[in-house]
């Protein structure tokens, strides 16, 4: 076994030994931030692009005896009011966004602020997971060094999704304080709370720096947040690659469906996506203030 995957294991022991009295608090809320209009073979290999299809743009709230966490923060609300935030390329996505699909307003609906967000993890700065990151100003960021490097200095043929006034606010004007918030930048894993009740992965796969995290909870048992490294479930089950130019590590992309059918097969592990339509009808909704626990 290499480093890597001794790693992955002692991370999934680690999770695996939460105690019960460390789960039972912990709830896990989904949401999604609008809806994209997409062909379905931009983002799976050899699925017809026509006709389009719609999917959600997820993320996630995990409320925490020890602190809230978001992962990921969905599409930027200036889309609600201006379609112009976003370059005249990205329109075509056609975000269907509406002032109650707004982040803070969805918090509201189980009973929180920006401000009681302890930390953001994004799996990645993409335009659709990233966009609002910058509304957390009280919060601590957690990304890859990788990404936050990537984002603001892309690698030839990664920058299209990217949308610089995203993460901007993460970036003070001042050079001797480069950042403009509390923010953790992982070159590798982080057990949040010590506990392994939840842990951020480093899987390069989708992006330079994308990560995915794992969630304890007493009943439901430990579900894997994927980020893009997984877009439908099928994919995972199936090992049906995404298409090529979304994949900047293929191998990394692999490695994750491995990992989580190795989770679901010894921990009995579930795992959510961000953009799967059809796994998003069945998920309990946030909105409707229902929950994992």
């Amino acid at each position: 076994m290499n480093k890597r995957w001794q790693l992955i294991a002692a991370a999934a022991a680690l999770s695996a030994g939460v105690t019960a009295a460390q789960a039972q608090d912990v709830r896990l809320y989904c949401f999604s931030s609008g809806a994209l209009t997409i062909g379905k073979g931009i983002l799976q290999n050899l699925a017809p692009v026509d006709p389009p299809i719609t999917i959600p743009v997820g993320f996630y709230v995990v409320k925490h005896p020890k602190g809230n966490i978001l992962f990921d923060t969905g599409n930027n609300d200036k889309l609600i009011h201006d379609i112009n935030y976003w370059p005249k390329g990205l329109q075509g996505l056609k975000p269907a966004m509406t002032p109650d699909v707004a982040v803070d307003a969805q918090l509201a609906k189980i009973g929180l602020s920006v401000d009681d967000i302890k930390y953001v993890v994004v799996s990645h700065l993409h335009l659709d997971h990233g966009g609002n990151v910058g509304k957390f100003p009280n919060s601590t960021i957690i990304v890859q060094k990788s990404e936050i490097q990537n984002a603001f200095w892309p690698e030839p043929g990664t920058g299209g999704p990217y949308v610089l006034n995203d993460f901007l606010p993460l970036r003070a004007p001042n050079a001797n304080y480069p950042n403009a918030q509390k923010m953790i930048q992982l070159e590798g894993d982080l057990d949040v709370f010590g506990d392994g009740s939840v842990v951020v992965h480093r899987w390069v796969g989708h992006t330079p720096g994308s990560q995915m995290m794992t969630v304890k909870l007493k009943n439901t048992g430990l579900v894997i947040l994927t980020g893009d490294n997984v877009y439908f479930k099928e994919n995972a089950i199936k090992s049906i690659p995404p298409n090529i130019v979304l994949a900047y590590k293929p191998d990394g992309i692999y490695s994750a469906y491995e990992w989580i059918r190795m989770l679901m097969a010894t921990q009995k592990a579930d795992f959510f996506t961000a953009h799967d339509p059809d796994a998003f009808k069945a998920m309990k909704k946030g909105v409707n203030n229902e929950y994992y626990d």
